[in-house]
């Protein structure tokens, strides 16, 4: 009997481990693994774990189907689940161990552990790459691995041949059924949590992922480029909780768009696939560059930046009480609704790495904490970027105005009224920045912060580290 390990890859097609795994037919057990203290130390929110536990409830009756049983296993912390991997594989006379690639530290060192154990108790054990293309086969001219991403997406795209975007086929039925499903857990006998929140705007099992897609492709991803930044606008795919639990592959993805869309340069849809592509380099930079999972700056000297210890300013960011409109509206959608428009999260996370001067790994460390869609990759990625510490970043003195962002990006408040709701009054003329006598008539708080003065205090500290 076969054992595939889920991960972030709740899906039946394009799963190349569950498709290896299924080739036997001589018995197929899916594993989902409950490991608390793993989740608490990387964060994840609890919306995502959630989420993860409703994809599997909808998971389980394809596996039927399939004869698969999906068992969960319950680990202390990520160091045991070799150990008790392997205990569970005596249990069940499993022979062989499937699973996709992770690529996180604690992921990759789990990985070499249980296939170390595996080795010393004779059980294959068989690991695939979950990337669009394998993060080895994707070098410089100099054999080394990319740190820019334009070349990067260059050299993905010429990559992206017909053979190379062929999907895995759905996993073989197997003979018999040999053990019984267990029961999904209730999320707070799970995680000692509970979670009052709407699942509705967001798919729960990978056919509905696939469904939004196509609807995203038919209505708005031509206009994608132009109006991808606009936050009060529904004009992303809204797909990025989908991508982080797996139920749809970047392979899928593009797949999706190709079927009706030529990749052309200038139009949406070939944006729309660059982006897939940044979430495909960013865990290829996690994969080669092991010190980012180690909360470290991707560009080593920037560890030495001398950042401020202001928690109270930290805890008005994290509250959205900081004065300056849009940044409250960005971050009480996320504490709302666990998600936030991506042009958002740049002027957020640079706002407190630069113009707040506080490190940005407390701002990476919030948004995993409660974003649904929270991704190490990405998260550390965009985070890194933001701050000018990261592959391929912004340069330190290129510094968002957020005011100005807002006037370009949310020309008439309506984003920052549907979330600050004490500035509904505000013109719109002023909802960017009000005057003093508008604050304190509408009770909204002074700016924490100057962001002329702070942004050369920023540009000052970068300068510094030599």
């Amino acid at each position: 009997m076969n054992l595939f390990i889920f991960s972030n890859d709740l899906r039946i097609k394009d799963n190349k481990a569950l498709y290896e795994a299924s080739l036997d037919q001589n018995g197929l057990v899916a594993l989902f693994i409950i490991d608390k203290t793993k989740n608490k130390n990387h964060g994840d929110s609890l919306a995502k774990l959630k989420l993860k536990l409703l994809g599997l409830e909808k998971i389980t009756e394809p596996l039927s189907s399939l004869n698969i049983s999906l068992k969960i296993l319950y680990s202390k912390k990520i160091s045991d689940e070799p150990g008790d991997i392997l205990d569970f594989c005596k249990l069940h006379g499993i022979k062989k161990i499937f699973l996709n690639s992770e690529y996180p530290f604690n992921e990759k060192q789990r990985n070499k552990n249980l296939e170390k154990i595996c080795h010393q108790h004779q059980i294959s054990y068989r690991e695939f790459n979950s990337q669009l293309i394998n993060p080895d086969d994707v070098k410089n001219n100099s054999g080394l691995p990319f740190k820019v991403f334009t070349p990067y997406s260059k050299k993905i795209r010429s990559l992206m041949t017909q053979d190379i975007l062929s999907e895995t086929p759905a996993p073989l039925k197997q003979k018999n059924r040999t053990l019984d499903h267990d029961e999904i857990p209730k999320f707070q006998d799970a995680y000692d949590q509970e979670l009052n929140f709407s699942f509705d705007d967001f798919p729960l099992t990978e056919s509905s992922a696939s469904q939004k897609l196509d609807d995203f492709i038919e209505s708005s991803i031509q206009n994608y480029k132009k109006l991808r930044d606009i936050p009060c606008l529904s004009a992303t795919s809204n797909l990025s909780s989908s991508f982080a639990i797996g139920l749809i592959s970047s392979k899928q993805a593009i797949n999706h768009v190709l079927e009706s869309l030529p990749d052309e340069n200038g139009t949406g849809q070939s944006a729309w696939i660059t982006e897939i592509i940044w979430r495909e380099f960013y865990k290829y930079i996690t994969y080669h560059f092991s010190h980012v999972s180690k909360g470290k700056c991707f560009i080593p000297k920037y560890d030495h930046i001398l950042w401020r210890d202001d928690e109270e300013s930290f805890i008005k960011w994290c509250e959205g009480k900081t004065g300056v409109p849009i940044i409250d509206a960005a971050m009480r959608q996320l504490n709302e609704r666990k998600w936030m428009h991506n042009r958002l999260r740049m002027i957020t996370a640079m706002f407190l790495s630069k113009n707040l001067l506080v490190d940005w790994r407390k701002g990476e460390r919030y948004f995993m904490e409660n974003l649904i869609d929270g991704d190490f990759c990405s998260n550390n990625g965009g985070w890194q970027w933001s701050a000018s510490t990261g592959v391929d970043a912004s340069p330190y003195f290129r510094i968002f105005n957020p005011i100005t962002q807002s006037e370009k990006f949310d020309p008439d408040g309506k984003f920052i009224k549907d979330f600050v709701p004490e500035l509904l009054e505000c013109s719109s003329n002023e909802i960017h920045n009000p005057s003093s006598e508008t604050r304190l008539s509408l009770n909204y708080p002074e700016m924490i912060v100057d962001l002329k003065s702070s942004r050369l205090r920023a540009i000052d500290a970068f300068k510094s580290i030599k």
